[in-house]
């Protein structure tokens, strides 16, 4: 049987799956729904009163992780939507997409997968620098930020690279877009592995931070009203990064590990079950969608708390405040 042959025989199973329309259906509408979110959040980010919370060099980092959303969600519309259009209207020998076309958008697809797991790196270094230095971070410039960025860009270039080194462009034609084959070690397993060690590594660095800044608030009695200011903001930042740590690990990590499990084990699914699991296994623009919601809501309370506890300080005792100030100077 020759190569265009088995192609026609393999899009009609892919293009007539149940299992993988309704995925492809899924993820597309998530996508579509994310998309406008994350323009709005990217607004936001610079422009809402709850972005004051955050120092520039998080919104920097911040901006950076929407601009990996915004990446993946884009061109996987993209894929989707002529993926779909194939399986309903196209005949199964004209479906196969060319490995050129497979190539540039599937690149710019995992781009931004990586760069979304690779904001964990730059916000523990950006977190680690403010707790270090709050008594004078929230003056700081951007300088930080930028070259942070700079660094959550290179990661994520990195693990493209790497993850697409042994791409095959000796057919002209590919089944389905995807650059990772089932059964065997690739450099996306090994890049996989070790963000999977990093994002755990980093949840557990941030719960240490955010010990730390709530023990340097404990303290904050004998501190002048406006390093008190300071240290509340700050801690009020870390409570709503937090829950971004929350989120990102716990949706990282699982990502991960079905990820490693897919490329082990999934040599023994049928081609259209593997390409479904890979593809809901990642729900990105679900989880821009739940990200962004959560996020704003936490921003929003911890902006409502920070303005209450500023007002109990003002209106704390002065003798009290005095007092301990003497008992620290003795």
């Amino acid at each position: 049987m020759s190569s265009y042959q088995d192609h026609c025989q393999e899009m009609e199973k892919l293009s007539t799956s149940f299992f993988l329309r309704i995925t492809l259906i899924f993820q597309l509408l998530s996508s579509l729904v994310a998309f406008p979110m994350i323009i709005a959040a990217s607004y936001a980010l610079w422009n809402a009163r709850v972005s004051k919370l955050f120092h520039i060099n998080v919104i920097i980092i911040f901006q950076v992780h929407l601009f990996g959303f915004f990446i993946h969600c884009l061109n996987r519309i993209i894929l989707h939507v002529l993926d779909l259009y194939s399986y309903f209207l196209l005949d199964y020998c004209d479906m196969p997409p060319s490995t050129i076309r497979c190539f540039v958008l599937r690149v710019q697809y995992v781009f931004g997968l990586w760069l979304i797991g690779a904001t964990t790196v730059p916000l523990i270094i950006e977190r680690f620098v403010a707790t270090i230095r709050s008594a004078s971070y929230e003056h700081a410039g951007c300088s930080l930020g930028i070259l942070l960025a700079v660094l959550q860009l290179s990661i994520a270039a990195f693990a493209t690279y790497f993850s697409f080194m042994r791409f095959n462009f000796s057919e002209p034609v590919m089944n389905y877009c995807m650059a990772i084959k089932s059964g065997s070690v690739s450099n996306a397993e090994m890049i996989s592995t070790i963000s999977l060690v990093i994002q755990v590594v980093g949840r557990i660095l941030f719960e240490y931070l955010f010990k730390l800044n709530e023990k340097l608030r404990a303290k904050q009695l004998t501190s002048s009203l406006s390093n008190r200011y300071l240290l509340e903001q700050n801690l009020k930042s870390m409570r709503t990064l937090k829950r971004f740590a929350d989120l990102q690990s716990i949706f990282m990590i699982i990502h991960m590990l079905l990820f490693l499990y897919l490329l082990e084990f999934g040599v023994g699914f049928e081609k259209s079950t593997y390409i479904s699991l890979v593809e809901l296994n990642a729900s990105y623009p679900l989880y821009a969608v739940v990200s962004i919601v959560v996020l704003l809501k936490k921003a929003h309370l911890n902006k409502v708390r920070l303005k209450k506890s500023l007002q109990n300080h003002v209106n704390a005792d002065q003798n009290e405040y005095f007092e301990n100030f003497n008992r620290f100077l003795n």
